[in-house]
């Protein structure tokens, strides 16, 4: 693995930026309430908050599900999704891409993946679907993430790069 370092700290206010854009258009696309993402908490973190353990060579981003520890969680709400940043591939990308637009891929990676915890948590999407099944629903929040940011400036060099997603991150 060809390593391109982690997000600084200018990088996560970059991201911390994206993220409230994204729950916008997700929450707009959506027809949330405002207060949705407040009933519905979730969690951001970067390769180097996550862990080693949770490291995806082959992706930007991934949904996890976790129990927060004792005391933070109300029995109504027990279990968590959080969004884990690959930043070392989003660099990479970026760097292999020659385009250093992180707010643009990041406005695209967090409605992508918010898109799958609105899925898992209001469409009762299975998270531990077996494979072909995840195939099919990662095409559709694919297309989904594509009608929540039509229009959004800078979004079509974006998804090309989630389409060269394995190109980028293997390529030598």
């Amino acid at each position: 693995m060809i390593f391109a370092g982690t997000f600084t700290r200018s990088d996560r206010t970059t991201i911390s930026k994206a993220a409230s854009l994204a729950e916008r258009l997700t929450q707009q696309y959506f027809n949330f309430a405002e207060d949705e993402w407040q009933r519905s908490p979730y969690g951001i973190f970067t390769c180097q908050e996550a862990g080693a353990r949770l490291y995806e060579p082959d992706v930007f981003a991934h949904v996890i599900r976790y129990r927060p520890k004792a005391g933070l969680a109300s029995k109504a709400q027990s279990d968590r999704y959080g969004i884990v940043l690959q930043d070392p591939n989003i660099l990479l990308a970026l760097l292999r891409s020659g385009s250093h637009d992180l707010w643009t891929l990041g406005l695209f990676i967090l409605t992508h993946e918010l898109t799958h915890i609105v899925r898992f948590t209001t469409f009762k999407v299975d998270f531990f679907a077996a494979a072909h099944s995840r195939d099919k629903e990662e095409k559709l929040v694919q297309g989904v993430t594509k009608e929540i940011l039509a229009g959004v400036a800078n979004t079509d060099h974006v998804l090309s790069l989630y389409e060269r997603q394995t190109e980028l991150l293997h390529s030598t």
